[in-house]
């Protein structure tokens, strides 16, 4: 029965999820529904998370490994069942995340916003947002100007607010 499948799986942790949807469709129908989580929430069965931005080790011994790091990563923990768990990486940025971005959580979504391009050392105007239903990163719309080094808030309605910062040229930004 459809109910009974529903309801245990409501119940089986985040980390199953994507293990669960290979199972058959209807089940990735399921796992793939913002309602799914939705419910998860309602039913007292969601977890919560830590997610972190850490440095990502390079190099092999573990004198140098940790030593001229320039990248950095995302990674969930969970208190419950003391996983740590690695997003994947932004498809634009696969060796780590922008510099100096904001990091926000909006209706089961990371929304990463602004920062520097690693690469290039450049302030930029994008946003990308990680859906956990999904488990994929997507881009969301730029902001309207470039920004480093701003503040960020999130409403209840879940729009977010940029204020200030410095643009490309280190100028101060006195705009929202």
């Amino acid at each position: 029965d459809d109910e009974i499948g529903r309801e245990c799986l409501l119940k089986v942790s985040y980390n199953s999820h994507d293990k669960l949807k290979a199972v058959c469709r209807s089940w990735e129908a399921m796992l793939s529904s913002p309602q799914f989580y939705e419910d998860r929430k309602i039913s007292g069965t969601s977890e919560q998370f830590i997610c972190l931005i850490q440095a990502i080790p390079k190099g092999n011994s573990a004198d140098d490994k940790w030593q001229a790091t320039r990248a950095y990563g995302l990674t969930l923990y969970d208190p419950l069942q003391g996983a740590w768990d690695r997003l994947p990486s932004i498809p634009e940025f696969p060796d780590g995340i922008p510099l100096f971005c904001e990091c926000f959580w909006v209706d089961q979504k990371l929304v990463m916003i602004g920062g520097w391009n690693p690469s290039r050392w450049e302030a930029m105007n994008s946003v990308f947002i990680y859906d956990f239903t999904s488990g994929k990163w997507r881009r969301g719309a730029d902001m309207d100007r470039i920004r480093s080094f701003f503040a960020c808030a999130v409403s209840p309605s879940g729009l977010i607010y940029v204020a200030g910062g410095h643009e490309n040229n280190k100028n101060a930004l006195r705009t929202c």
